[in-house]
């Protein structure tokens, strides 16, 4: 019996032991639960991370009616250049729910494009954006001069001319500008700011600096690659040149009338009216009043090109050809000569061996647009290439800008012949008082010397109203 009980006694005691290690949490092991390891639920196992895939999609679309080079823009960022008519996708695809703008960056030459659709949000490829392209009008506006005859200097009307007759864009898209009534070659800021950079009032050959010189019956003016100027005097019989620091010295020619070649020291010239520079640096000359072509080179040697020397109208090869009074002169990118034969209603072409042709005009005094052989002039003025290859013309005596395709396709670009003035306006609204001459800026931004208006007008391709 105490056997007995002492047994129940010491397993009493055994199970008390583990009820209170149990409750304390006391035991063998690192897991804390005694004799009985207790457990939670295990831990869920890590996921990846995914990012989620956003859907991108292209922007596309047709080009119709381009001529020329057109630089359209999506975003503000992807730039995409066309060259003709079809289809066209930009580059970078955008995601899907963002925004889409389509614009143009860059219009072409004397072309205006509209986009159509071109703006919304990116549910799905974008395929019908519409770009569509027709030609530019013509707008003009005055850069300088109030129309008040007089020298002067100002921003914009502020300013005054007096008869401005030649004109050339300087490497900085600037204007000068020879204004033959008061001897002075004026400057002209992109912004229309006019000072005077060389020349006075007086009539008389001095050489010196800006206004401390003078020139004897200013006329034409060119523009070499190096920034020299030259400028012809047109009673002086000299050809002047004209630093960028606006030293003037005398280049070529005696003074004394004549037509006599040779070099700097020695030739003579008679009445220079119209002046050009070809991409060798050689100058052209128009002689008014002997109706003569004459060259000279970088280093002062004067040749005659064409020209028989008295007015008629001619086609041939050197003296075999003859002229009357042009009042105009550009040479082309191969070195061709384009001449205002002005007596005779005409432009005529010299190839740099003499060879002399008509280009445009029937001879007729008139203002007919068309082809070559049926269009009119009316005593044409100053002439000007683009980069295109056209010939803008002023056409003096009808008091309109004209442009000559490469073709010989003829057309009024601005004003209405006869009928003089100085209103800005679109195409034909516009009035010119007969303008003599004209420049064209790299951008196919046309300048032209209004004489009789005193006047710079800037003619600017826009879009049809």
């Amino acid at each position: 019996m105490l056997r007995q009980m002492n047994f129940y006694g010491r397993r009493g005691a055994v199970a008390a032991a583990i009820a209170l290690l149990a409750s304390c949490g006391g035991g063998g092991g690192g897991n804390g639960s005694g004799f009985f390891p207790i457990t939670g639920p295990a831990p869920a196992p890590t996921q990846p991370e995914v990012t989620p895939v956003i859907a991108r999609h292209t922007v596309s679309g047709t080009v119709t009616g381009l001529v020329g080079s057109l630089v359209l823009q999506s975003n503000a960022g992807d730039d995409l250049t066309l060259t003709a008519d079809g289809k066209f996708t930009f580059a970078t695809a955008i995601a899907e729910g963002s925004a889409f703008a389509v614009s143009v960056r860059t219009q072409p030459f004397w072309q205006f494009c509209v986009v159509t659709k071109g703006i919304g949000t990116v549910t799905a490829d974008v395929a019908d954006v519409a770009v569509s392209c027709s030609a530019a009008v013509a707008e003009v506006s005055t850069l300088a001069g109030s129309g008040a005859f007089g020298a002067l200097d100002g921003n914009g009307t502020a300013a005054t001319f007096a008869d401005p007759y030649g004109i050339v864009v300087d490497k900085n898209g600037g204007l000068i500008v020879s204004d033959v009534g008061r001897n002075r070659v004026r400057k002209i800021t992109a912004d229309g700011n006019v000072t005077t950079f060389a020349g006075n009032n007086t009539t008389a050959t001095v050489d010196g600096n800006g206004t401390a010189a003078s020139f004897n019956s200013l006329t034409a003016i060119a523009l070499a690659p190096s920034g020299d100027l030259y400028a012809a005097e047109f009673i002086g019989n000299r050809i002047r040149r004209i630093t960028p620091a606006a030293d003037v010295t005398t280049f070529v020619g005696t003074g004394a009338g004549g037509s006599v070649d040779g070099n700097a020291a020695s030739a003579t010239f008679t009445g220079p009216i119209a002046m050009t520079l070809d991409g060798a640096g050689n100058i052209y000359l128009a002689e008014l009043n002997t109706a003569l072509i004459r060259k000279i080179t970088p280093s002062g040697d004067v040749t005659t090109l064409a020209g028989s020397g008295g007015f008629g109208f001619a086609d041939g090869t050197g003296a075999a050809a003859s002229f009357a009074r042009p009042y105009g002169i550009a040479a082309d990118a191969a070195g061709n000569l384009f001449v205002a034969d002005s007596d005779n209603n005409r432009i005529r072409k010299v190839t740099p061996a003499g060879v002399v042709t008509t280009f445009a005009g029937s001879g007729a005094a008139g203002a007919a647009d068309g082809a070559a052989a049926i269009a009119s002039f009316q005593r044409p003025g100053g002439v000007a290439f683009d980069t295109a290859g056209n010939l803008y013309v002023a056409d003096t005596g009808n008091s309109i800008l004209r442009k000559i395709t490469p073709q010989g396709e003829v057309s009024t670009v601005a004003g209405q012949a006869g009928a003089m003035g100085s209103q800005n306006g679109i195409g034909a609204a516009a009035r010119f008082s007969e303008p003599s001459g004209v420049a064209v800026g790299t951008d196919g931004t046309i300048y032209v010397a209004d004489t009789l208006g005193n006047r710079i007008r800037k003619v600017a391709p826009v879009g049809a109203p």
